[in-house]
């Protein structure tokens, strides 16, 4: 049994340890989260193995998953190129076969490689422990708790005004937030992170919890809420207030269908006014001077010579000569400056990211990959989405609810990646992971309760008894169905 659980505590450890060390952008806690996720996905493939059982992957999920493994490692092992950063150049490599795809930065793509596998690993993983429903609520509630933790720790440094993360020395800027160096990482984060917040306040109040618990899990939402807009991403702040836009109307078609009869429509609107008083008030005290200067100056950077549309522009030149592979995973950084020639100068500064994860993905990994990926991302999403609509007369609401709150979580950073690089940072990547697998896994949860099952088993071979028994009662007029009197009946009487 340890061997079993060993693998699953270890993901939960993963999600917690995930945001708290800078968000996985710094290179020792990225090598420790590969090994982290490494050791763990392959305890779960040992006891696979050790149980003569198949991972329990859905089998749309694992093909996807499989082809994006083989594309990654054969453009590592096809490699055509390793890249020189002190001379700026390619050095050709020899491949194993010349006439296929192959990478341009042989080293940048076996790193990506190596990281993709990892969290592939935790998808999988994900997958077998969404079979059980105390680790399916270990894995949400824990990301739920990280994601109030940080959020509670960035309003903590705006208060004070911190420069840096509080135990650290180092300057990081006037937009950091959190361990996050990057304010708009940390706002993907929390949208990531407080619409399972909000399932966890609204189960609270269908299963009616103690008070306490509902009591926690309002503060938790006001202090993500908060936190969102204290951040300085404008991009993360819109799309928190269009995911609280979602989640209100949730609540209110609950409402009309009387699912939360222990909460009157008045006092869901005293709730909420309430609810809104206060993240604003959080908000003020945290400080809103940097998000509203950059509010302010909007309009001014919305122009066709922001640097992010050029980028968008150069992206879109790329994609045709990516091809159907790419030109490797984790080589935009490398490839990018080679197209940028007709802008000059307007293209300043080495760019690490495209702010644009789709368009960086077609790059990448080409045609063929990013429908891969859309197979295995957009897939679950459909998948969950179809076995909810075909069951929703049968599921609980506390199940719809948490559905509902892991689609918020996925909408908000996949729309926050037509913008900017959510998907680009491993923290984020891995919590994106763990979602994807629990809707990919979604016929262990959003299915109808066993009872149900066996009440129309009973219901069916009930009206199977009885057609076959009209069926006899037709074809022998005189059979009397059931046991024979025990005397004649005088017919003549």
């Amino acid at each position: 049994m340890w061997l079993v659980n060993a693998p699953r505590w270890l993901l939960v450890a993963a999600l917690a340890y995930a945001p708290w060390a800078y968000g996985c952008t710094r290179p020792w806690a990225l090598a420790l989260l590969i090994g982290w996720l490494g050791l763990a996905s392959g305890l779960w493939l040992l006891t696979c193995l050790l149980r003569r059982a198949w991972p329990a992957v859905h089998p749309i999920a694992a093909a996807a998953g499989v082809a994006l493994l083989a594309q990654a490692w054969f453009m590592v092992g096809n490699a055509r190129f390793e890249y020189d950063s002190l001379q700026l150049q390619f050095l050709p490599l020899t491949q194993l076969l010349p006439w296929a795809p192959g990478s341009l930065h042989r080293t940048l793509s076996f790193d990506m490689a190596l990281q993709f596998s990892t969290l592939l690993g935790a998808f999988g993983l994900t997958c077998d422990m969404a079979r059980h429903r105390e680790w399916r609520e270990r894995l949400v509630l824990t990301i739920a708790v990280a994601g109030t933790s940080i959020a509670l720790l960035g309003l903590l440094q705006r208060c004070t005004n911190a420069t840096a993360v509080l135990w650290g020395p180092e300057d990081m800027g006037k937009t950091f937030f959190a361990t996050y160096r990057y304010h708009a990482n940390a706002g993907a984060f929390l949208n990531v992170a407080w619409p399972l917040v909000a399932g966890f306040l609204a189960v609270s109040f269908f299963q009616r919890t103690a008070r306490w618990q509902r009591v926690a899990w309002a503060a938790a939402v006001v202090l993500c809420l908060a936190a969102l807009i204290v951040n300085s991403s404008r991009a993360a702040a819109a799309l928190g207030l269009l995911l609280a836009l979602g989640w209100a109307g949730w609540t209110v078609r609950q409402l009309v269908g009387g699912r939360l009869p222990s909460l009157p429509p008045a006092v869901a609107v005293v709730s909420a006014v309430i609810l809104l008083g206060l993240v604003t008030s959080v908000a003020a005290v945290a400080g809103l001077d940097t998000s509203l200067r950059r509010w302010k100056r909007f309009g001014v950077e919305l122009t066709e010579q922001n640097p992010r549309l050029l980028a968008s522009q150069v992206c879109l030149d790329m994609v045709p000569q990516a091809g159907w592979f790419g030109f490797g995973p984790g080589t935009f950084p490398t490839t990018f400056p080679y197209f940028t020639e007709r802008f000059g100068k307007q293209m300043r500064g080495r760019w690490l990211q495209a702010h644009e994860d789709y368009l960086q993905t077609l790059i990448e990994w080409g045609c063929l990959g990013a429908t891969s990926w859309a197979v295995l991302i957009f897939g679950a999403l459909g998948y969950s989405i179809y076995r909810s609509i075909r069951h929703r007369a049968t599921l609980s609401v506390s199940a719809q609810a948490m559905h509902f709150a892991i689609l918020m979580a996925m909408l908000g950073v996949l729309l926050h990646a037509l913008v900017d690089f959510p998907l680009q940072i491993a923290s984020i990547q891995l919590y994106v992971a763990v979602l994807t697998g629990l809707l990919w896994s979604s016929r262990h949860w959003l299915r109808p309760p066993r009872h149900h099952h066996h009440r129309q088993h009973h219901q069916h071979r009930h009206g199977e008894l009885q057609r076959h028994d009209s069926a006899i009662a037709s074809a022998h007029p005189t059979r009397a169905i059931g046991p024979a009197p025990a005397t004649a009946p005088n017919v003549g009487a």
